[in-house]
């Protein structure tokens, strides 16, 4: 297996001014395991095909990680976002599946 150390991205709600909420992004250094490395290319009838990753991490989650893993929307892997299209709970880790570039 692969290790794995890097930013994490959790977007939540938050009040900016009295009844106006905006989106707030709050990047989390990680650790972990790459469990499986896989990708696919769709094309869509379009001239660009899109890649999505099929990767599989197992990161280990602390407090936080725990009670905030619905808000998990990004990882950084090779100095790009991807987004997250699943989380699994296996404590004490927490097991992501990403999917295409993260466009947040």
């Amino acid at each position: 297996m692969t290790k794995f150390a890097g930013l994490v991205g959790y977007a939540t709600q938050e009040e900016t001014v009295p009844g106006v909420w905006s989106p707030v992004e709050k990047p989390v250094m990680m650790k972990g395991d790459v469990i499986s490395q896989a990708s696919s290319v769709q094309n869509d009838g379009k001239v660009n095909s899109d890649i999505t990753l099929n990767h599989r991490v197992s990161l280990i989650g602390d407090a936080y990680a725990f009670e905030n893993y619905y808000n998990l929307k990004w990882i950084e892997l090779n100095g790009m976002k991807w987004e997250i299209s699943s989380v699994e709970l296996r404590r004490p880790r927490l097991i992501v599946t990403v999917g295409g570039l993260y466009n947040g």
